[in-house]
């Protein structure tokens, strides 16, 4: 459903957190903290990668909304909301994500159909063939723009897509 290349995440902090707010390139991240979880392998993995400070392990999202919220926190990886113009709002969290910059996550996303169930080919044929049908026309990439996994990449830019370059060029 999403390809490598198309996962994207806002890089969010409490409005009020100059330092994440004001990044301006990939350096900036080494003064910053994030939180997230191993459980979610790919977030996890990408902020590894990125040069962060720290990151501090919170298996709870809700725990970690707070912790970024009460700035204890520098920020976490959250699909955008355009809708919504990418502020989280919950009760007293308060998010928001970088107005300029988002993180690739490398990693895909896929629908799983078992081989063993009696329709299972068939089910497998049928998905291959609408997804096709729904890529040619636009309507998968149009969707997940809509809901903030692939932002508009005219107004922002992929903050860690020079570490991409560096990972994938030869030595």
């Amino acid at each position: 459903m999403i390809r490598q290349g198309e996962y994207y995440a806002g890089i969010y902090s409490h409005p009020d957190n100059t330092r994440v707010q004001s990044i301006t390139s990939l350096a900036d991240m080494t003064a910053l903290t994030a939180v997230s979880t191993p459980r979610w392998r790919s977030d996890w993995r990408t902020l590894q990668a990125l040069p962060l400070k720290r990151i501090i392990k919170e298996d709870e999202w809700l725990s970690q909304a707070r912790m970024v919220s009460m700035q204890w926190v520098d920020f976490m990886l959250m699909p955008l909301m355009p809708q919504y113009n990418n502020h989280y709002q919950l009760d007293n969290i308060s998010l928001k994500a970088h107005p300029h910059f988002v993180v690739q996550i490398k990693d895909s996303r896929h629908f799983v159909v078992s081989r063993n169930h009696p329709h299972g080919q068939q089910a497998f044929k049928a998905l291959q063939k609408g997804l096709a049908k729904l890529r040619e026309q636009g309507r998968i990439r149009s969707a997940y723009e809509q809901a903030g996994f692939i932002p508009d990449l005219a107004q922002m830019a992929v903050l860690n897509s020079p570490l991409e370059r560096q990972k994938s060029s030869p030595e």
